[in-house]
């Protein structure tokens, strides 16, 4: 693995645990932290069923509806539109647009 990609992952771990409360463009998070109507690139993703679907990393998402009082989250991925499982969503890193 090469040094530049090394660095992103440090970043993108760095914003998950620092419990940052707002998120600026390039910061990586879990896809339910996103706002309705925010949009971003899935940068990582372990889950086939979503991968799939068209989740995969690179892949641009925005997301639709994401209330969290809701167990589900609603994205678009392209022309598509899904529902997902909040803690499927939640091991999602997606880096904002």
């Amino acid at each position: 693995m090469n040094a530049r990609r090394k660095k992103k992952q440090w970043r993108c771990r760095l914003a998950q645990n620092s419990g940052q409360l707002s998120y600026k463009q390039g910061d990586c998070v879990p896809m339910t932290n996103l706002n309705q109507g925010q949009s971003g690139t899935v940068y990582s993703n372990n889950d086939l069923h979503t991968i799939e679907r068209g989740i995969y990393i690179g892949a641009k998402i925005t997301i639709l509806r994401n209330e969290t009082e809701e167990p589900n989250l609603i994205v678009a991925v392209g022309d598509s539109r899904y529902v997902l499982d909040r803690r499927i969503a939640q091991k999602i890193d997606v880096r904002i647009d």
